[in-house]
């Protein structure tokens, strides 16, 4: 059963205040249907983010170069800092939660419901990168969700034509952000980690750990 947030402030026994913060922190998994935030049942126990996000430019150049693409960094400062944090995910000092602090912010992510007959063309649309959990490379059989990328360009065109809704029992999660794609035409490892970080339940965040450590081999 997912919680709204003064449900969840009970579950945890503080204020509304100090749930609302952990809501917006990103760590949680908690998402907005409409006007209102919704909070999954396994965020219940999980702790705060442990650093402070990148921005969305440089969460998106760091998960591309650390999955081996080139991304154009025109700050030095910033440039440097995408550099240390990826020689510290190869000396294998970074766990999944700490990924998740500096990638949380890389893109609006939207939690939206759509028909399951229409789920197969959704998932085979070229203006979707399939990403998370719709990622053959994240090991895990979800056949009735659909998640990846799309273009702020075009994410209010595939929503009204696949009438994707705002939801609190979604099946169709959305990052809405421009991102390189590999040759193969699959988005960057990087991102699919990030994304199953998203989910923030065990099997999630395992898989994450896993993929996570091939980069330090």
């Amino acid at each position: 059963m997912a919680y709204g947030v003064r449900e969840y402030a009970d579950k945890l026994g503080v204020s509304r205040a100090a749930a609302y913060k952990r809501v917006r922190s990103g760590r949680i998994g908690a998402y907005r249907a409409g006007s209102q935030w919704v909070v999954p049942p396994e965020a219940i126990g999980l702790p705060l983010p442990s650093s402070r996000p990148l921005s969305p430019e440089n969460a998106i150049r760091f998960l591309v170069s650390l999955s081996g693409l080139e991304a154009e960094v025109p700050d030095a400062v910033a440039r440097r800092r995408i550099a240390e944090k990826i020689a510290r995910v190869r000396d294998g000092s970074v766990d999944a939660r700490l990924l998740w602090s500096w990638v949380r912010a890389r893109s609006p992510r939207l939690a939206l419901s759509a028909s399951a007959a229409d789920l197969p063309d959704l998932l085979q649309d070229a203006r979707l990168a399939r990403s998370g959990l719709s990622d053959p490379r994240a090991g895990i059989a979800a056949s009735g969700v659909v998640e990846g990328y799309v273009s702020p360009a075009v994410a209010d065109a595939l929503a009204r034509e696949y009438l994707l809704v705002e939801s609190d029992r979604p099946n169709v999660w959305l990052h809405v952000a421009d991102i390189p794609r590999e040759e193969s035409g699959a988005v960057p490892i990087g991102f699919v980690i990030a994304d199953l970080l998203d989910h923030a339940g065990p099997r999630e965040i395992g898989q994450a750990a896993h993929l996570l450590a091939e980069f330090s081999r």
